[in-house]
């Protein structure tokens, strides 16, 4: 977490959320379930870290006009495999924005125009036994990392 200069920004809040594998976000659940996000704030030399389940492509809903719009236009109803981000800190823009997975083959058809070649990283699989960020054991469990930066731009 940085701002335009290149300098830290220490206890940034960020809200992170992401759809399950059936493709859903929590909030089109009934139940009143709360999975898949968080919220988390920046350290003292603004980084973060957090434990997610890399992103799997899914359809938005496309059973009414814009499915129609998206048969009409020979459009898939697909979106490119992505975490969701809001970030707030004091004296910084708002900013909202996501990240997509290198190398998913929607990249270049997603639905809704959301990929920008800056938006794209790389979720680089750990192997079994490679250290964690939080010293976590995970036995015979594989993992990917995500590194990237966020950049806040400073309010008028």
């Amino acid at each position: 977490m940085r701002d335009t200069g290149g300098q830290p920004i220490p206890n940034a809040r960020i809200e992170v959320w992401e759809a399950d594998d059936d493709g859903f976000y929590d909030v089109q659940y009934d139940d009143g379930r709360v999975s898949g996000r968080a919220h988390l704030f920046s350290d003292e030399k603004g980084q973060f870290s957090f434990w997610g389940l890399t992103p799997t492509p899914y359809p938005i809903p496309h059973d009414g006009p814009v499915g129609r719009l998206l048969a009409a236009t020979g459009r898939s109803p697909m979106r490119a495999s992505h975490l969701h981000f809001m970030v707030t800190a004091p004296g910084m823009r708002r900013l909202v924005t996501h990240i997509f997975v290198r190398g998913d083959e929607l990249l270049t058809s997603d639905t809704v125009f959301g990929v920008k070649e800056s938006l794209i990283k790389d979720f680089v699989r750990q192997e079994p036994g490679s250290p964690t960020p939080d010293g976590r054991d995970l036995g015979t469990q594989s993992w990917a990392r995500a590194q990237f930066d966020i950049v806040l731009a400073p309010t008028p």
